[in-house]
């Protein structure tokens, strides 16, 4: 099995929905920053090293509790000592086996955290989770689901347990600040990424001991809209069936040849088509408010509940 040394030493681990793409694809242009797993489509670039073997939390309604996750492939072969190797793993922020390797076994490493309102940020999952190629459950239906448990978090329902989990990061937050340290540790809204990026990497750069300067020019890109297209030649890109594979390993035997060669085309699948975000009832937009409320007050007042220096606005 080939070791990598170094590893990711700069890590955005969620909560998800709240622009670690945009700090990913900002930061990475710094010539002081390294992306191993740049060369990838964009649903690639999480790699979750650090919760790779069988789940022990269901990250989403396709990878149930006991899927067996593995990170990929990492390319250091454009790696030319860079500073800080970034990783974006959004699931990482929730997971006890992350934080507890980060601050055993990397202990150089940075993290970097983003919030946003945790209402937003369930309805903007539920959007993503809808464009996904396998899910056709409607809001109501999942509305429904929730209010079924209670609004209790099951780890063996995927259906739901990230809608009742990803939200209520303040648990999650304050642990990896208390258990590695303020100095290693920085939060910041949604709202300063986009109304403040320039001061918000001017502040990155500082805490990296990296040049602002350098930082790109251009910080117009945003996360991905919309849903993937459903045609059926996109849609036999991102999920060709099994003979495909096996026809590709006997024309191509080495797999070198195959990525260079399919990775390209395949990528062509993941081409998004503009959608319309769900329509919520003022009813049921009240009811999930006041089941959010903690984490609601945790996210207006990160100011009183965290070190100072912890946060970037």
């Amino acid at each position: 099995m080939p070791s990598v040394v170094p590893g990711p030493n700069l890590l955005l681990i969620g909560a998800p929905k709240c622009g670690t793409t945009s700090l990913l694809l900002w930061l990475r242009k710094h010539p002081e920053v390294y992306h191993p797993w740049k060369n990838y489509h964009s649903g690639a670039w999480e790699s979750r090293f650090l919760i790779s073997g069988p789940l022990e939390l269901p990250i989403s309604p396709q990878r149930p509790r006991g899927t067996l996750q593995l990170p990929h492939e990492i390319d250091m072969d454009h790696y030319r000592g860079q500073r800080w190797i970034i990783d974006k793993s959004p699931q990482h922020l929730y997971f006890s086996r992350a934080l507890e390797s980060v601050r055993d076994l990397l202990p150089e490493a940075r993290v970097i955290i983003t919030l946003r309102d945790p209402y937003d940020l369930m309805i903007s999952l539920y959007s993503q989770i809808r464009r996904s190629v396998e899910y056709d459950t409607t809001f109501e239906s999942l509305f429904n689901m929730l209010q079924s448990q209670d609004w209790v978090a099951d780890n063996n329902n995927a259906e739901t347990w990230g809608f009742l989990t990803y939200p209520r990061y303040s648990h999650f937050v304050q642990s990896w600040v208390d258990e590695i340290g303020a100095d290693r540790v920085r939060v910041i809204p949604l709202s300063s990424i986009a109304q403040n990026s320039r001061g918000v990497l001017q502040d990155l750069s500082d805490w990296l001991g990296i040049d602002s300067t350098k930082m790109p020019r251009n910080l117009d890109v945003k996360n991905t809209r919309g849903q993937l297209s459903n045609s059926p030649f996109r849609k036999f890109l991102r999920k060709p069936p099994s003979w495909v594979f096996s026809a590709a390993r006997v024309l191509l035997p080495s797999r070198t040849l195959r990525k260079a060669l399919l990775d390209p085309l395949r990528r062509r699948g993941w081409k998004h088509v503009p959608t319309s975000a769900p329509e919520i009832p003022p009813e049921v937009e009240k009811a999930i408010r006041e089941r959010l409320s903690d984490d609601t007050t945790f996210f207006e007042s990160l100011g009183s509940l965290l070190p100072s220096e912890v946060i970037i606005r």
